[in-house]
């Protein structure tokens, strides 16, 4: 039996504070590479530091060793990572790509240097950095060596190492976690550690989803972490680091850290306010009205969902299968399958056929917005209290 939240600590700040957020173990899970997952899990909050966590027990454990065994990154799109769009026009880029391009403008990297990407997955960032910075050394780090060749074959990488941070040899100039701190169960001793690797003068990215931004984060199983704003500034702080960027709008869904080693101890602005509890609470509370909202519309005629990532993986399951087809704008997906159903770009829908948009209101907004046909229904998710 694993052990209650009142015998656990927060794997943040350690206190005996956690809290259960109801409701949570009756909605379906996904795991981080888009599957279904079953329901039954834990979502608790921290009343000292505020952070929404999974409490680390050996139910979540198990999960995660299971999950990871069959772990397919991106295998929507044949391992092509995943692409954002522009707001307005609909433009398509890869996510490394456009993360490098906001990183350029905030920040001055010398032609020369060495840059450790932890959590890199089969390279998708490594890929990226190689192509912008062809003068820098590269190393990526990874729980298993499944990637090895896809990434030992970029350009510039000297070596993909299987290890702890400790353990890789030499410092860095600039060391990346994209979509990496939040499978971590101990975020604030695990950035600390890569402290020890950065150069004096090193930069640190930190690239999580934001659940206050995108409450379909919470439904990741593998995930040990859902930060806010507040709380990924607080861990990354906490940790001996200097936040110089937090950026909310560099990527739609998530947030973004870059940081750089702290000259002196932290100021009073590094404590975390104890608000995510309740917004996690009406976060989980939206999900189960999103999926009343969508079971609704498959009564209406030919169903889809837009997008093959989370909210649509969990959706599916929400909805016992009723889906047609799903909708997606990544050229990388268009005319594969998904879940056992087509991907169909939104120019390809059948006139007189449902979609609804599982995405946090404003960006469904824009999407209806940008893809309206006459012919074609998109229906929209409930409003997220404020």
């Amino acid at each position: 039996m694993s052990a209650s939240v009142s015998t656990l600590r927060c794997h943040v700040c350690g206190f005996d504070s956690l809290v259960p957020i109801p409701g949570y173990e009756e909605l379906f899970r996904v795991t981080s590479d888009c599957k279904p997952w079953p329901r039954g899990g834990r979502l608790v909050a921290c009343r000292s530091c505020g952070t929404v966590q999974k409490p680390i027990d050996a139910a979540w454990r198990s999960d995660v060793e299971k999950i990871y065994e069959e772990y397919e990154i991106y295998y929507q799109s044949n391992g092509v990572e995943q692409a954002v769009y522009d707001p307005s026009t609909g433009k398509e880029s890869l996510r490394s790509s456009h993360l490098l391009e906001c990183v350029r403008a905030r920040l001055e990297l010398s032609k020369k240097g060495r840059l450790l990407d932890v959590g890199c997955g089969n390279g998708a960032f490594l890929r990226g950095f190689s192509g912008a910075f062809p003068g820098w050394a590269l190393a990526g780090m990874e729980l298993d060596d499944k990637y090895r060749e896809a990434v030992e074959a970029i350009a510039g990488v000297e070596k993909l190492y299987v290890c702890q941070p400790e353990q890789v040899p030499g410092s860095f100039h600039f060391i990346s976690l994209v979509h990496a701190l939040e499978h971590v169960p101990d975020p604030r001793g695990f950035l600390a550690r890569l402290l020890n690797k950065l150069e004096p003068a090193g930069s640190l990215l930190v690239e999580v989803p934001s659940f206050s931004h995108n409450p379909f984060d919470l439904l990741v199983a593998d995930h040990a972490s859902h930060f806010s704003p507040a709380t990924l500034s607080h861990v990354v702080r906490t940790s001996g680091f200097e936040v110089i960027v937090a950026a909310t709008d560099w990527v739609p869904k998530e947030q973004t850290i870059l940081a750089r080693k702290r000259a002196a101890p932290p100021g009073a602005g590094s404590t975390a306010p104890c608000l995510d509890a309740a917004a996690a609470c009406q976060a989980v509370a939206w999900l189960r009205a999103v999926t009343q909202t969508a079971r609704a519309c498959t009564r209406t005629g030919r169903f889809g969902l837009f997008g093959t990532s989370i909210a649509a993986t969990w959706l599916a399951s929400e909805l016992d299968n009723r889906v047609d087809f799903f909708v997606d704008e990544d050229s990388s997906r268009v005319g594969k399958s998904f879940l056992g159903r087509p991907i169909q770009h939104p120019n390809q829908v059948t006139p007189a056929s449902h979609v609804f948009v599982g995405l946090p209101r404003p960006l469904a907004e824009s999407v209806r917005h940008r893809l309206a046909r006459p012919e074609v229904t998109y229906h929209l998710p409930p409003t997220l209290a404020a």
